[in-house]
């Protein structure tokens, strides 16, 4: 059977690779910094509108135009090991949060005081919602797609692994001081090692809803 043509597959990119990597690593940091430039707050079923949009303007240009398959932007089928690396995972990004707490206090280093805030006096619904939407999304645009994508280009995890690490890490700066970026940047680089590692979104995105529910309950009962 011959190869269709339309399918990119790894042999290399073109003008959608490209739109769909620009769309991924900027799409929502330009939205967050527009809303900040006009000083409109929106509520978090906006937020939950505009970050499924973005995630589905991407995964259908990787699907339909570049004719990828779900397993080359990350969509694969998990083993029960990864329930574990879930769990590890999640407990490592609670511990940079609270090891770093002190380090970033002893600095001087600014924080946002609402930066793990999941839309104010929403309730736990919503905000779970919302969590649940951060985690999945964010790992399909700063995890899954544009690391297999740059995987196949470089053939170097090195490479591919901190060029989204350090656009994730950026993408953060739209909101959160340096003192959150700090920490922010150590917890994308335990999630990018962890999916190079597994080489699917699972257990990544597992431990990044997990934490940010956690966020979101502690925030309706703390």
């Amino acid at each position: 059977m011959s190869r269709n043509p339309a399918r990119r597959g790894s042999d290399g990119f073109d003008g959608r690779t490209l739109a769909a990597l620009t769309i991924a690593f900027f799409a929502l940091p330009a939205w967050v910094f527009a809303l900040s430039v006009a000083d409109v707050s929106v509520p978090p079923i906006v937020r939950i509108g505009a970050y499924w949009a973005v995630a589905a303007i991407v995964v259908g240009i990787a699907l339909f135009g570049e004719g990828l398959s779900p397993p080359e932007i990350g969509v694969r089928r998990p083993a029960w090991i990864d329930l574990g690396y879930v769990v590890v995972t999640s407990v490592g990004i609670l511990a940079v949060f609270r090891l770093t707490d002190p380090v970033v206090e002893a600095l001087g280093l600014p924080v946002a005081s609402d930066a793990a805030s999941l839309g104010g006096d929403a309730g736990l619904g919503m905000m779970v919602a919302l969590a649940v939407t951060i985690g999945i999304v964010e790992e399909i645009l700063y995890r899954g797609y544009p690391l297999e994508r740059l995987l196949s280009l470089t053939d170097s995890s090195l490479v591919a692994g901190g060029l989204t690490w350090g656009l994730f890490t950026i993408a953060h700066a739209v909101s959160w001081p340096i003192g959150n970026l700090l920490q922010v940047g150590l917890v994308a680089a335990v999630l990018t090692v962890v999916y190079l590692r597994r080489r699917t979104l699972v257990p990544v995105v597992g431990a990044h809803v997990l934490v940010w529910v956690l966020a979101a309950i502690g925030q309706a009962y703390g």
